[in-house]
């Protein structure tokens, strides 16, 4: 049975399938993940078992002792804000439209990830995994693989690589995580993580203005990620949204020493709807400058995965077909940019 991934349908089964499971949520959990990077493994599942709390009543949670290096954050902050400083036309030399994997700058309004709204009010720029032309997927032509595009901008590319580096790293202790919760070997996510889609954006979000309609225009409207999960450093400025069961929006407070992280749609489709990948929205009204710097973290592009066996039964049986990240990322990146 074919799929519909195009944005307004897929939204309108998220609502169907995750939203309004549970009682509604009122806060975000913290969760210290400092076991995972441990031996203990009874303590590894006392972190996975919050986890997986977490993921069925909200789908959002920030985690402490990451082990990231705090200082290529700041690094990489510092070098968004550069980026972001320059002309409109500067920026526009390495503009998202030159790029089959829709990596670079994308301006204002461009990108709009809710179809009922008028756009998102933020500019970022992406990047990945790196990759050369004689790579084997590059000449494939594989989804997330492939070179990045790079502005003539001094201490750029270096600092957002390195940090970019910090993330994968991470990722793949979280997939540990999400494996342990979901009553998985510590590493049945490993094998599939050696290439992974691995994006990283520089996200710039200007203040909210009387001009802009609040019910069509906002930094990012209500929606949910694409990726399996996402890991967002969100600076000191309080805008990020999240939608419980109510249909309440519950503001993430900003912790800067701590990630955002969130269950994307492939991680509902793989547990079958267990896990929930909430709407979130991004409404800048503090009038001022907000940076953020989200990662979405994937498997690797050609990987098909289905309902995971232990998330299913007879009497709930899988909602979903096997996809791979490539089919499924690349589908709907494509149609937010209306290509």
């Amino acid at each position: 049975m074919a799929e519909q991934l195009d944005i307004k349908s897929r939204n309108a089964s998220r609502l169907l399938a995750g939203q309004g499971s549970t009682a509604p949520f009122t806060e975000i959990p913290v969760i210290s993940i400092a076991a995972l990077f441990g031996d203990n493994l009874a303590a590894k599942q006392e972190v996975a078992e919050s986890i997986r709390a977490a993921c069925m009543q909200v789908g959002f949670f920030q985690v402490t002792d990451h082990q990231v290096d705090m200082t290529a954050q700041a690094e990489a902050f510092a070098a968004a804000k550069r980026f972001f400083a320059q002309p409109e036309a500067e920026k526009r030399k390495v503009s998202v439209q030159n790029s089959p994997l829709l990596r670079g700058y994308g301006g204002l309004l461009e990108e709009n990830t809710d179809p009922d709204n008028d756009g998102d009010l933020h500019e970022h720029f992406d990047l990945a995994l790196d990759l050369g032309p004689e790579d084997p997927d590059t000449l494939a032509g594989t989804y997330g693989c492939g070179p990045n595009q790079w502005p003539d901008l001094e201490n750029f590319r270096d600092p957002v690589m390195a940090y970019h580096r910090e993330m994968v790293a991470l990722s793949a202790v979280l997939f540990r995580g999400f494996a342990l919760s979901l009553e998985l070997p510590e590493t049945f996510f490993d094998p599939h993580i050696t290439k992974p889609i691995a994006e990283l954006r520089l996200a710039h979000y200007p203040p909210q203005t009387p001009q802009h309609d609040p019910e069509k225009i906002m930094g990012i409207g209500a929606h949910s990620d694409y990726d399996a999960f996402t890991v967002v450093a969100t600076g000191n400025v309080p805008a990020l949204e999240v939608q419980n069961a109510a249909d309440d929006w519950i503001a993430v407070p900003p912790m800067p020493e701590a990630f955002v992280v969130n269950v994307g749609d492939l991680l509902q489709r793989w547990t079958n709807d267990l896990y929930r990948s909430t709407f979130h929205r991004v409404v800048n009204r503090t009038g001022l400058e907000r940076y953020s710097l989200p990662f979405f973290a994937s498997t690797n592009p050609l990987w098909e995965l289905g309902v995971l066996e232990n998330c299913q039964s007879p009497e709930r049986p899988a909602r979903y077909e096997p996809i791979s990240a490539a089919d499924y990322i690349g589908t709907l990146m494509r149609e937010s940019y209306g290509m």
